[in-house]
């Protein structure tokens, strides 16, 4: 389905200095919260699983679903209708994307271009306003991985997030409780003080530090109000369009230059929605939540993750081998002498990485595209 982004930049450019009128109200799946869900990606992290037609989203992790069926079952209690879940992608992925979803989700976005997720979801935002002007919306990435026994908690985060952002022109993030020293995430830090009775988990952010060195992550491992950035946040459709205008106004001007086509999309900024908004808005609170949560941001991860939860039969000989993650099917793989390996084969691919270096695999990815190697991307 379409929208035109002109129209929505008429319309809230004459009204965006309005405040949308806050209602109280008890948490209830509402027609006017809306979940927006980003599925881009360029399918490297995790190659050769992974490839430039099917991103980390579309493949299957812990059961027989997606990343991508799992991140929409996740929301679907929360709407009364499909027509409440937005999927945003790009045009390398839409097909395939309609394909394995098209059922279970209103509307499709097909951003332009990749331009990052900042673009992205101003895009999202304008095409909400045109539809519903009073309309909330979460937006979520995705590909983590949240255990499916972990709904519950998830679940009482949306509750809250959603139920603030209802009533108050602020924008909610959440956050979840780091498990591990992670140098790749950013973090919030948040003040004690509630910023609503009714919603006691809603604090406010006192401040955002980005992927920091393992030495300062072990120290933010022990402060009690310290959050991993997960990428997870609601707020009034009119609030984050008028947050944008307020605090990134280069960003601001080129969207309105792209919905008159005096620019392509194209030549919008690639820039994520936390440098160009989030970190920079003092409008910002978060809800510290306690789900289960993951990147999955390389193939390490990945393998350890369907080691915990598919319980999947590999025939493998160790002789002095140990802490070796193997995806081989149809084969007996024997090591000897060897540990903290990855070992993966698909139909094209054999690779085998040590664990701690399963980062450099974009670096592969990188030679075959220097190589011209296209058909294994």
């Amino acid at each position: 389905m379409k929208h035109n982004i002109k129209s929505a930049m008429s319309v809230f450019l004459m009204v965006s200095s309005m405040i949308i009128p806050a209602v109280r109200a008890e948490y209830e799946p509402c027609a006017k919260d809306y979940f927006a869900i980003l599925a881009g990606g360029s399918g490297e992290r995790l190659w050769p699983f992974s490839r430039k037609c099917r991103p980390k989203q579309l493949l299957s992790l812990a059961d027989d679903r997606t990343l991508l069926e799992q991140a929409i079952d996740r929301v679907t209690p929360h709407t009364r209708s499909a027509d409440q879940i937005w999927v945003i992608t790009t045009r390398n992925h839409d097909e395939g994307t309609r394909a394995l979803v098209g059922n279970k989700v209103g509307i499709f976005l097909t951003e332009p271009a990749a331009r990052n997720t900042a673009p992205a979801i101003i895009y999202t935002c304008l095409q909400l306003y045109d539809k519903d002007p009073e309309a909330v919306v979460m937006f979520l990435p995705a590909d983590p991985f949240i255990p499916q026994k972990d709904q519950a908690l998830f679940d009482d985060a949306v509750k809250q997030a959603l139920g603030y952002a209802r009533v108050h022109d602020e924008i909610v993030l959440v956050g979840v409780q780091p498990t591990y020293p992670a140098t790749g995430y950013g973090y919030i830090n948040y003040e004690d003080v509630v910023c609503d009775n009714a919603l006691a988990q809603v604090r406010k952010v006192r401040a955002f530090h980005e992927k920091p060195s393992f030495e300062t992550a072990c120290l933010y491992l022990n402060e009690p109000n310290m959050l991993w950035n997960i990428g997870m946040f609601a707020a009034k459709v009119g609030v984050f369009l008028n947050e944008c205008k307020r605090v990134a106004p280069d960003l601001w001007q080129e969207m309105i230059a792209c919905s008159y086509a005096q620019i392509p999309y194209e030549q919008v900024q690639s820039i994520s929605i936390d440098y160009a908004l989030i970190e920079k808005s003092d409008r910002v609170v978060v809800v510290p939540a306690s789900f289960a949560w993951c990147d999955v941001g390389n193939v390490s991860t990945f393998l350890t993750i369907k080691k915990d939860y598919e319980h999947s039969e590999q025939k493998l000989i160790s002789v002095d081998a140990h802490n070796n993650l193997i995806d081989v099917p149809d084969k007996l793989i024997a090591l000897v002498g060897v540990s903290d390996l990855c070992v993966v084969q698909t139909d094209d691919v054999l690779l085998i990485t040590k664990q701690e270096q399963a980062e450099k695999v974009r670096a592969v990815v990188n030679e075959l595209k220097q190589s011209g190697y296209d058909n294994y991307l």
